[in-house]
């Protein structure tokens, strides 16, 4: 029941909780762990008994109220040794040396990786050997503390096993104490080692009472690359006599740790990130000339790197960028099949550009896909490979790269890969040239009709080849042929090169707000005129009658609309029925598989008061302004020219996305199909586990081999169950962890970003992380990371849109404008800054935000 530090035996988790268990492997492995002993779980058994078939406990499970935990609490408070637990207690502990000890909780659902209860559990220091059984109530008590089964009902645990093990420990009488990280928390760089010290011990710094010294140990180098000497007032330090006491300290002003003393913790605790083979979470004491370990954990917060991704501590480092977020606006894991399609239309992208995989430019790892900004760098240039950021749209993120010394991670040599992608690239330019010398001068309309065309040949031959072609072939065959059209992009490359001659027309001239409004209500933009036709579909009567989810699916199921509902419905299926969240990947469950997705949409629709209407008049507006303009400057000729051909081509730059996403679902239909065969065979548990399958494998079964899919499936699924914890992705990292952050800018409490649709608008805030988490309700302003198209219904509500990324090329900066919406973007961390209620001015002409007034919750 009972287990010494230095004992033999190893005893599992179940049995002493993790704070126990590792003060047990480390004094076994050698480290400085002051001795003691673990009582098991085993050990209060009785104890557990009679708590459990309490009628306070009874209540607790029925109502899990303060008042209720409290009860039992005071229960278990008042336990004593039965004569067996004395004796063997009594027995073990003659064993430590020392009258003063420290009681610890190890709870086995405590310092684990993802449930930490950090600081729930009694810790009593200072404990005298006559007072231990008494104390180790106390301890064993905290285990019903109203906090920790708040936290363990969050957390979906079983009350009814709740179980603790309790450490006595002797007690260091530390000089100096405190915590240490085995990578730097507040960037993630595993090459960091972060520090937290004080005087006397250590709880000080735990419960608050002090602000400790910080100090930053580049690991590999072996130096102190960082220090932040604070003003350690208050102490708290052992009593001769046991107990503890605050008192304030000598020297508050003195750093508290010598450098010759913080290299030795830094070595310390990466030793004990090695021996655990994961970050690692310490506290230590320096006490008479010695350095002790105290207790070690996993760190249950940092942001894993990929294995694929990650390089040795002392090797050359390389920069990413999330893809996906910069791209398509969401940040989440696609499924494994769907990152390899995915990976398919990356790699035939722009010629060939995409090719290479790791070695190359682009990367689809574990169901996302990362941009190598380091071989960007090395194969294009500098300014070439930040331009491309820029160029997608994402200023904040080109300014932060300009900031940091990209000579730090352009060590490399640059492989054959990457060589190829540059010479696809040189490839891909070149033969956009004459494509776009016909659109600018010669017929665009004629180009116009062949892309078109082209396109309408495209969808065919992907019902073709669904209809006849094994999925593993038809795989890669439609994403091949999908990705052809973005190797013909002469028209919207001429778009761009309008745009661009219309801004230096009337640079200066103050009608910037007219030339951006010049975009709105384009023609050929897939995105903006699904928008419309959910507005439109949304303010029919029968909808705007329809009281609920359950009515609206029995009216689509029976055909009880109108005739006339009914056709605009089903032209919405035909047209957008695959445009959904995530619509890249092909697991994505698609709006004609499932009439509620539409619904959701919907609903949320405020057709009263939305900005989709009056866009035409406003461009109008724009258009005979500007024309006015350029009457009076003598460009009337040359601006009717570059504006007939960006009205008519710009809104095309979203149509070869809109190809791809309905190529996907196409594919999306076939693997289902085959889903559901596999599942009535016996082979999968579930048609949709056809999507946690990669193309090999299921190449392999539709050849008619014999292999086990759901164990297929475990592998596949292995690294997603150990990041499934992570929320909020980075967008740049680098392959030893460390997060580049961008931060917002605020000049005079105003925040700067980029102007991306102009406008001025006042209204309530209201901060959306998914489409649909809460109404946006008439007035109010989005704010939000970023967007891609399941979001287009949402922009017909807003009034106003605030961004962290996305720029007037991405989903969100074209929707903005297209609609008529005052937009900011390029705010890294706003949606921290911001809270749902806040009173907000967006001015979209000067890429300005101003809070002017809080909500009365943040007073």
């Amino acid at each position: 029941m009972i287990y010494k530090f230095n004992g033999n035996e190893v005893p599992k988790l179940s049995r002493v909780g993790g704070k126990a268990k590792a003060l047990i492997e480390t004094t076994k492995a050698g480290f400085p762990v002051p001795e003691g002993i673990a009582l098991s779980v085993e050990f209060f058994d009785s104890w557990l008994t009679d708590i459990k078939s309490s009628v306070q406990w009874q209540a607790m499970l029925e109502d899990t109220s303060k008042e209720n935990c409290d009860l039992v609490k005071e229960r278990a408070t008042n336990m004593i040794f039965s004569a067996d637990m004395k004796k063997a207690f009594e027995a073990e502990m003659e064993s430590l040396k020392g009258d003063i000890f420290a009681v610890r909780s190890s709870s086995p659902e405590e310092d684990l990786e993802g449930t930490s209860f950090a600081g729930m559990y009694e810790t009593l220091l200072g404990q005298r050997r006559e007072s231990l059984e008494k104390a180790v109530a106390e301890a064993f008590s905290s285990c019903f503390d109203f906090r920790v089964i708040t936290y363990k009902k969050q957390h979906d645990m079983d009350l009814d096993g709740t179980s603790i093990a309790i450490v006595i420990q002797r007690q260091i009488a530390s000089d100096i104490s405190g915590v240490g990280f085995s990578l730097n928390p507040l960037n993630n760089c595993y090459d960091e080692v972060m520090i937290n010290a004080s005087f006397g011990l250590g709880e000080a710094i735990v419960s608050g009472i002090v602000t400790p010294d910080t100090y930053v140990v580049d690991s590999v180098k072996n130096e102190v690359i960082e220090k932040q000497i604070n003003e350690k007032q208050i102490g708290l330090w052992l009593k001769d006599d046991g107990g503890v006491e605050e008192r304030p300290n000598k020297k508050p002003k003195k750093q508290a740790l010598t450098e010759l003393q913080i290299l030795d913790l830094s070595e310390l605790i990466k030793k004990c990130e090695h021996h655990y083979d994961k970050p690692m979470d310490t506290e230590w004491a320096f006490g008479d000339g010695n350095l002790y370990l105290l207790q070690s954990r996993p760190i249950t917060t940092y942001f894993p790197v990929f294995p694929e991704m990650m390089t040795e501590p002392k090797e050359p480092k390389k920069l990413y960028i999330d893809y996906n977020f910069l791209m398509q606006g969401f940040s989440e894991q696609m499924s494994v099949l769907g990152s390899e399609i995915w990976g398919l239309v990356m790699q035939d992208v722009k010629g060939g550009i995409g090719r290479g995989g790791l070695e190359g430019l682009f990367s689809n790892v574990h169901g996302k896909t990362y941009m190598n900004v380091s071989h960007a760098y090395l194969g294009f240039g500098k300014e070439t490979a930040i331009s491309m950021i820029g160029a997608a749209g994402a200023d904040n993120i080109k300014k932060t790269l300009e900031s940091i010394d990209l000579k730090e991670y352009t060590q490399i040599k640059l492989p054959d890969a990457m060589k190829q992608a540059k010479k696809n690239t040189i490839k891909f330019s070149l033969k956009m040239i004459p494509q776009v010398i016909k659109v600018m001068f010669a017929d665009y309309k004629t180009f116009l009709a062949n892309y078109l065309e082209l396109t309408d040949n495209i969808i065919k031959q992907v019902n073709d080849i669904n209809k006849t072609a094994d999925f593993s072939v038809a795989a890669r065959q439609v994403t091949y042929l999908a990705t052809t059209l973005l190797n013909d992009m002469g028209l919207i490359v001429g778009a761009m090169l309008s745009q661009s001659a219309i801004n230096k027309m009337f640079k200066g001239k103050n009608v910037e707000s007219s030339v951006i409004n010049l975009g709105m209500d384009l023609e050929g933009n897939p995105t903006g005129e699904m928008g419309r036709m959910l507005f439109m579909l949304a303010s029919q009567k029968e909808f705007v009658n329809t009281k609920s989810k359950s009515e609206f699916l029995s009216n689509i199921e029976n055909n009880t609309y109108s005739k006339g509902f009914m056709e605009m419905y089903e032209s919405y299926l035909e047209k957008f029925g695959s445009r959904v969240f995530m619509e890249i990947d092909i697991a994505s469950k698609r709006v004609y598989e499932d009439p509620a997705l539409i619904y959701e949409k919907l609903v949320n629709i405020n057709i009263n008061d939305s900005q989709i209407e009056g866009v035409k008049e406003r461009k109008q507006d724009a258009y005979d302004k500007l024309l006015e303009v350029a009457k009076r400057g003598g460009f009337e000729k040359k601006f009717k020219k570059k504006a007939e051909i960006f009205m008519s081509l710009f809104g095309y730059r979203e149509h070869p996305k809109h190809i791809i996403v309905q190529s996907i679902a196409k594919l999306h239909d076939k693997a289902l199909e085959l889903g559901k065969r596999l599942a009535f065979e016996g082979k999968l548990n579930d048609a949709y586990h056809i999507f946690d399958l990669r193309l090999e494998e299921i190449e392999k079964v539709e050849s008619g081999m014999n292999i086990n899919l759901e164990a297929c499936r475990e592998k596949n699924l292995l690294q997603y169950r150990k990041i499934e914890h992570i929320k909020g992705w980075p967008i740049i990292i680098d392959s030893r962890g460390k997060i580049i952050s961008s931060k917002v800018i605020a000049e005079d409490g105003d925040f700067i970003g980029s102007a991306i649709a102009p406008g001025k608008i006042i209204g309530k805030a209201k901060v959306l992380h998914s489409p649909y988490e809460k109404p946006l309700n008439p007035g109010e302003i989005l704010v939000t990371k970023c967007t891609e198209p399941s979001w287009t219904p949402i922009f017909i509500n807003a009034a106003g849109v605030v961004m962290e990324l996305g720029g007037p090329l991405q989903h969100g900066g074209i929707i903005a404008r297209e609609y008529g919406i005052p937009c900011v973007s390029g705010l890294i961390g706003i949606t921290d800054e911001i809270k749902d209620g806040d009173l907000i001015e967006v001015d979209g002409t000067n890429g300005i935000v101003k809070v002017l007034e809080v909500t009365a919750d943040e007073m």
